[in-house]
């Protein structure tokens, strides 16, 4: 986030002006921005919680699920009141499924069933495709090749990121999730952006 203000002449007129904003967030959009980066932030921690749990057999496996798929339901109510409940529902169950996906694709992994887990990283990125496609159709401030091309990004550092953790790469596997955090961030701000571009008059500062 940013603030933008005046331009002013290396030598003012008058010394003592002040430099006021001359454009400010308002505190909606503070409140979306945080909202996303949190859910955002949420999804990839849980994930990599889920990846963990999963390779190592940890037995709070399936409360992690649980817990991983709560994201899903949580950033479709984080558009619901933009968009109305059937798209909110449409957008959770996209983001449930490419959720699902990547736990069996893991799984698949780490039990050696190489078809099954191209099978289901083909899968993955035919979601992918869904939810860029999904994002540009309801608001098209969403660049749809470039939502692509972020979830595409970071589909292919999750499943690095998994298979760091099979082959016991636990240096390499923090460097790639410092990477898969960032952009979380970006893609949760390109949402936020797209949201304030199209509702401008939801977003007004007070």
């Amino acid at each position: 986030m940013n603030q933008f203000y005046g331009n002013f002449p290396a030598y003012p007129i008058f010394p003592t002006t002040q430099m006021q904003p001359i454009n400010c967030y308002s505190a909606e959009q503070v409140a979306l921005w945080n909202k996303n980066r949190m859910l955002w932030e949420q999804h990839v921690t849980w994930t990599r919680m889920a990846i963990t749990a999963i390779v190592f057999k940890v037995p709070d496996l399936k409360y992690v699920l649980e817990r991983l798929l709560r994201n899903a339901t949580d950033m479709g109510n984080a558009i619901r009141p933009y968009y109305g409940d059937k798209i909110a529902d449409q957008y959770r169950d996209l983001i449930s499924e490419h959720l699902m996906i990547a736990a069996d694709l893991v799984t698949a992994a780490v039990n050696g069933e190489a078809e099954k887990a191209k099978q289901k990283e083909q899968e993955w990125y035919r979601n992918a495709d869904k939810i860029a496609e999904f994002l540009n159709r309801i608001n098209p401030y969403i660049d749809k090749e470039a939502m692509r091309k972020m979830l595409y990004s970071h589909l292919e550092m999750t499943k690095l990121e998994a298979v760091c953790m099979i082959q016991r790469n636990f240096q390499l596997e923090v460097e790639v999730f410092d990477r898969i955090e960032a952009e979380a961030l970006m893609m949760a701000d390109m949402i936020s952006e797209g949201i304030f571009k199209q509702f401008p008059y939801k977003f007004v500062p007070r």
